[in-house]
């Protein structure tokens, strides 16, 4: 991808995951996660370069990725709540099983698209 996409997609990447503020470290990641889902997409679908049609895809893989590398960084809880007072925060991570039955959803979106070689 291009350096001009990249950023396209980091902002509507950003805006997918909810996030406000990010130092380096997190636009490093995002930045990697979309490399990462754009080469998932060319390895599924065996194309060199991806159409632009591509790129909402690319974005919800990226987001899907983000997650999971986030919640092992959780220590892999599945779930957390805190309560004080009123106030009270929760928080689900996928498992790994719904992590590849999201990754599974959005390739079977794309299939079509595959190209497959005899």
């Amino acid at each position: 991808m291009k350096e001009r996409e990249i950023e396209r997609l980091l902002i509507r990447l950003e805006r997918k995951l909810e996030l406000d503020e990010q130092d380096d470290d997190i636009i490093t990641v995002l930045e990697d996660e979309l490399n990462d889902a754009e080469n998932e997409l060319k390895l599924y679908l065996g194309l060199n370069e991806l159409p632009k049609v591509m790129e909402s895809k690319i974005v919800e893989l990226a987001a899907v990725f983000y997650r999971r590398d986030s919640s092992e960084k959780s220590s892999g809880l599945s779930s957390s709540s805190y309560s004080e007072g009123q106030i009270s925060q929760s928080e689900h991570y996928f498992s790994p099983k719904e992590y590849r039955a999201a990754v599974a959803e959005i390739l079977d979106g794309v299939a079509r698209y595959r190209r497959v070689s005899c």
